[in-house]
């Protein structure tokens, strides 16, 4: 009779260790799908950056202007060359750097020009963000 329960005991722990194993292992199995998975989105969202349509040198200017003007003491008094004479570098897909120069009032009210330097990144929606601006 103790040689049955014993048996039986046995046999529960090794079905139990045996089944624990098989979750472990499923659980493992589901985050490294889990992380293919997340790899494979970001491979597909680098594909977006590359695959969206690009904005011309002239849009990107004008988009850098408008951010340089905000940071401006005196917005309004801003005066840009026009766009074609802006450097506008492409460092990678989606993302720019434009290097120009403005002519606006300081807080004196004389004309000062500044050079600019903007980096910009343009999401796989279109929209410009800004990254970083040095206004000299």
């Amino acid at each position: 009779m103790k040689f049955k329960i014993v048996l039986v005991a046995l046999i529960v722990i090794l079905s139990g260790i045996y089944f624990y194993n098989k979750y472990v292992e499923k659980r493992e199995s589901d985050a490294k799908l889990k992380e293919i998975i997340e790899i494979r989105e970001e491979y597909r969202n680098q594909e977006k950056i590359e695959t969206f349509s690009y904005l011309s040198d002239d849009q990107i200017s004008l988009a850098a202007q408008k951010f340089v003007e905000k940071s401006l003491k005196s917005p309004s008094t801003a005066k840009f060359p026009a766009l074609f004479k802006s450097s506008v570098k492409k460092l990678s897909p989606g993302h720019y750097m434009v290097s120009s120069f403005v002519d606006s009032q300081n807080t004196f009210g004389a004309m000062l020009r500044s050079n600019y330097e903007v980096k910009l990144k343009q999401t796989t929606d279109g929209k410009i963000i800004l990254q970083d601006i040095k206004l000299d």
